[in-house]
């Protein structure tokens, strides 16, 4: 069942009620105040995006580095290594260029 909010025109509480459909009998109390002024309010709401999307989006400059980062390895190395050791920019030490962990 959806999850439908209302904000009160009383109190200005937002109020979320469980209903079956769009058409359902909507509330007419306010939960918090138990005034009778409600009105729909569209309600917060998330979007997962697919493997492919992150992946376009990602920095151009990110590619290079991989590229950059293999080419410098001997051969016999596994690609894979340079990806497991990469710093997330959300957890990299410094600002500015992304760098490895050694």
């Amino acid at each position: 069942m959806p999850i439908y909010e209302y904000r009160c025109q009383g109190c200005g509480n937002a109020n979320s009620f469980y209903l079956k459909t769009y058409q359902s009998t909507p509330p007419s109390q306010c939960q918090h105040c138990d005034g009778g002024d409600l009105q729909r309010i569209f309600s917060a709401f998330a979007y997962v995006k697919s493997e492919g999307d992150k992946m376009a989006q990602l920095d151009p400059k990110y590619y290079k580095m991989v590229d950059q980062a293999m080419s410098k390895s001997p051969k016999d190395t596994d690609p894979e290594h340079h990806l497991r050791n990469m710093v997330p920019f959300s957890q990299a030490k410094e600002r500015g260029e992304p760098y490895f962990k050694e």
